[in-house]
């Protein structure tokens, strides 16, 4: 049950605040752990027209210092879950990504499609069979796997909790797709390092690594 908010916190300006860090659990966390600061979160808030008169930044920032004490719904961006504990990953490289109207009649690793066509990931090998009509949307491209049992497609969170690292690490994510409770993530080779970094962090004891074209990992690099 969420707390009552007291008479010092009934002001239009911590009612906005309020309402704000309730549709965003990530700045209510960072808020409540005293992640921020808040002087410029209320300067910026200030700006957006959350509060007016003559201290608008001090009554925003006042507002911000009492929300530490509501109860807005309990939030992890550790994503202290068992799901990714229990899972692994793999890394492929060499991939390209294709969009194309229709299913390509070559070997794919996975496809996926929508209303502005069909998205296959292949191997960069494979690149003279595509049709010259194809979109090529990224070439050389790493190829992340997550092997996750069906806790993956039941439970919530699982895989907004790995996004939501890799992009705190600044990690482009080119290209996202899942078949089943696995998840395949398209980055690009640059950020391959932060990535692993990430993906080490989240899980642990994980099963063994598969597949012959696995470069690397967090149990038991491959070599090529």
């Amino acid at each position: 049950m969420s707390k009552s908010v007291s008479s010092k916190t009934s002001s239009p300006a911590a009612n906005l605040v309020r309402l704000w860090l309730k549709q965003k659990p990530f700045m209510h966390w960072l808020v409540r752990e005293g992640l921020v600061n808040y002087t410029a979160l209320a300067e910026r808030l200030a700006e957006e027209g959350f509060a007016s008169g003559k201290r608008p930044v001090a009554a925003l920032r006042a507002a911000l210092l009492r929300s530490r004490k509501l109860d807005l719904g309990e939030f992890n961006p550790f994503g202290n879950n068992q799901v990714l504990k229990d899972s692994s990953f793999e890394i492929r490289s060499d991939i390209t990504v294709v969009q194309t109207p229709k299913a390509l009649n070559i070997p794919i690793i996975s496809v996926s499609s929508s209303k502005n066509g069909v998205i296959s990931l292949i191997d960069s090998d494979e690149e003279t069979r595509i049709p010259r009509t194809a979109k090529i949307v990224a070439e050389k491209q790493i190829l992340i796997t997550i092997y996750s049992d069906e806790r993956m497609e039941t439970e919530s969170g699982v895989l907004a909790t790995v996004l939501l690292h890799l992009a705190l690490q600044g990690v482009n994510v080119v290209e996202m797709t899942s078949s089943g409770p696995d998840t395949l993530l398209v980055i690009s080779p640059k950020d391959l390092s932060v990535a692993l970094g990430v993906l080490q962090g989240l899980m642990s004891g994980g099963k063994k690594s598969k597949g012959e074209q696995a470069l690397f990992s967090y149990e038991k690099p491959v070599k090529r």
